[in-house]
């Protein structure tokens, strides 16, 4: 079966969840470079809306933290599409993790300027992060998910909290099942629930 892969936002296409959903659950991943049009949370669905609107049969969508955002978000502007979601970790609520590594003047200081110089790990670089990504997953905290959708993660989460991912299941009746475990945000341990997540949402 194929599948797309949205990596997080400092993440990688092919890294270890692609390796494992390609490897050991035998799919035929597509995994994109979100950050290919750009930095924004608009430039990452515009993405993989591409992605989605290239193959109407596909079915099985997997994100990862911010890609998750990003394919929640691209899923929902595709309603009438049969797609099945995984959500891993989902980033809903970072823009309250930006303010509060930020303060108030670090804050102000990227919204005078426009953009945000960044070293970003996926990409090995300094990049300018436009303050439309913060003000973009600002808006996105209420976030609702229609598909069907299983949403993993980690309780030791330090990055998005347990809380904010629980939040989003309960307002979203596309979810079938949080799965929440002794994990922290990039789940590596977990690597084997991501496989029972994808079949749970698949025998839907």
């Amino acid at each position: 079966m194929r599948c797309i892969f949205a990596h997080g936002f400092e993440g990688v296409p092919q890294g270890r969840k692609y390796r494992y959903l390609a490897e050991a659950l035998d799919l035929d991943v597509e995994a994109p470079f979100l950050p290919r049009k750009g930095f924004s949370l608009e430039d990452q669905v515009a993405v993989l809306l591409e992605v989605i609107d290239a193959d109407p049969a596909l079915r099985l969508a997997v994100g990862s933290s911010f890609g998750a955002l990003a394919l929640a978000i691209a899923a929902g502007r595709r309603p009438d599409r049969d797609l099945r979601l995984v959500l891993l970790a989902p980033a809903v609520g970072l823009h309250d993790v930006w303010a509060g590594q930020l303060g108030a003047d670090g804050m102000a200081l990227w919204q005078e300027e426009g953009y945000l110089q960044y070293r970003h790990q996926g990409v090995g670089q300094e990049v300018n992060l436009p303050y439309a990504l913060w003000t973009q997953c600002r808006d996105a905290s209420d976030l609702r998910v229609d598909h069907p959708t299983v949403i993993l993660h980690g309780l030791a989460d330090d990055v998005i909290p347990v809380e904010n991912a629980l939040a989003l299941a309960r307002r979203s009746p596309g979810v079938r099942r949080f799965i929440a475990v002794p994990d922290g945000h990039r789940l590596l341990d977990s690597l084997p629930l991501m496989g029972e997540a994808t079949r749970l949402v698949l025998a839907d």
